[in-house]
Parts: C-alpha cells; sequence; structure tokens
C-alpha cells in the first residue's frame, strides 16, 4: 500500500456513507443556493449579483461575448492581443495607475482570453468596489493606443508565443490537432493566434477590434461576495 492510499484509509470517517450521513444536519449557508440577482442596465449591460457575506471581499468580472473565434480573417490573436492592450491606459488614467490601485489596496487582478470570450477580473476588500467598477467602466470605452504603446506589446504576445508554443513540443501537437479538427473553421486557430499574423497587428487593427467589440451590450458584468444587487 503506498503511503498516500494509506493516508486516505486512515482519515475516512467510518460509517458516514451517503445511507447514513444526517444531510438535515449541514449549514444552511451550505446546502442553500446564493440568490443570484440578474438584470440589464439601459445601456444593455447584463448584470449578475451573487451575495456572499462571509468575508468583506468581492470578486468583480467583466466577460466579453467575443473572443479568438471572433478574429477576422488574417488577424489571428487580435482578441488576446487587444487583451494586453487594455491595461495602458485611458484618457483619464495613465498606464499603470489601475493596475497600481489594486495593489495598493491589497487586492489582485488577471485577463483571459478564450474562442467565445474576453475576461477581467478583480479581487478587492469591499470598500474598494466602486472605484474598481469606475477604472473598469473607463476602459472599455475611453482606451488610447499609440503606435509607441502597440508595437513593443505586439513583441510581448509574440515572446509569449515563442515561449509557450513555438519551444513546446506538446503544444505544437495541440495546434496542429485542433486545426486537423476544426478545419475551416476559428476554433481551429490557436487563441494566441499564428506567428506571422501577429507579426502584422498594428493600432489600428486593435482600435477597429475594441470599437466593434468593447461595448456595453456585449458585455456581462459579475460581481460576487459581500454585496447586494443595489450596489453594483
Amino acid at each position: 500500500m503506498s503511503p498516500d492510499r494509506h493516508d486516505r484509509a486512515a482519515l475516512r470517517p467510518v460509517g458516514l456513507g451517503p445511507a447514513n450521513f444526517d444531510w438535515t444536519a449541514m449549514p444552511s449557508s451550505v446546502s442553500s443556493a446564493p440568490q443570484v440577482a440578474h438584470f440589464t442596465l439601459p445601456n444593455g449591460l447584463d448584470v449578475v449579483v451573487i451575495p456572499d457575506h462571509r468575508a468583506p471581499v468581492v470578486t468583480h468580472m467583466v466577460w466579453y461575448r467575443n473572443g479568438a473565434a471572433d478574429d477576422p480573417p488574417g488577424k489571428s490573436g487580435i482578441a488576446h492581443f487587444l487583451e494586453h492592450l487594455m491595461f495602458k491606459g485611458t484618457k483619464r488614467h495613465p498606464k499603470g495607475e489601475f493596475s497600481e490601485f489594486i495593489s495598493e489596496v491589497g487586492g489582485m487582478e488577471n485577463a483571459f482570453t478564450g474562442n467565445d470570450f474576453t475576461a477581467y477580473f478583480q479581487q478587492i476588500a469591499k470598500q474598494h468596489l466602486k472605484a474598481c467598477m469606475a477604472f473598469e467602466a473607463d476602459r472599455m470605452t475611453g482606451l488610447t493606443l499609440t503606435d509607441d504603446i502597440v508595437a513593443p506589446e505586439r513583441d510581448v504576445v509574440l515572446e509569449e508565443r515563442r515561449m509557450h508554443c513555438d519551444t513546446d513540443p506538446g503544444a505544437q501537437l495541440g495546434e496542429a490537432v485542433q486545426a486537423a479538427l476544426f478545419t475551416h473553421h476559428p476554433y481551429g486557430i490557436p487563441v494566441i493566434g499564428w506567428g506571422h499574423e501577429i507579426e502584422g497587428l498594428n493600432r489600428e487593427d486593435a482600435l477597429a477590434y475594441y470599437k466593434r467589440f468593447y461595448t456595453p451590450e456585449n458585455a456581462i458584468l459579475i460581481v460576487a461576495g459581500d454585496v447586494e444587487p443595489d450596489e453594483a
């Protein structure tokens, strides 16, 4: 018997199988589902609020209903590239100010892109939710890009591709399998894009994609944690 299997056997409760466990004794906070609120604002933004008052913390997310599958032909990787550029500042808030705020209040943030979505999230103390929402709303409409910003970030994405795709046999196999499974379909193109097409992406491509997809009616705001619907 391996040590792991031995440990699991030693720690397994006796007589607590499904037939013997008293499920009614579970705390109501565990057995009951949260009261989820869903509504749509006049500007078309869908809002989902999931109250959970166990800790004074909230997770704030904005999901856009577009991803790599929406990349224009010949411009693969633009959705993921724009995800990077969304951290480069707006007319109101210069590059880094949003991220610095999240760091200063002890929060965390990140973003990710899939075939059918692009999402941005922050996890912060409840009292900073309003400021976080203001930052996120600002970059939904006020992103500013220059060639001096776009070109270096394109190099970052190309290096990301070289590190995680071009020099990784497993990743190369995965891309080949996807391309074979989804012939003549956007899912056959890697989310990060093909290297030779990433090299051609520019400021105009990024802004055109941004103006087309980064709108309230194409987004879902999800707030979960120590919050009520009227606070979102």
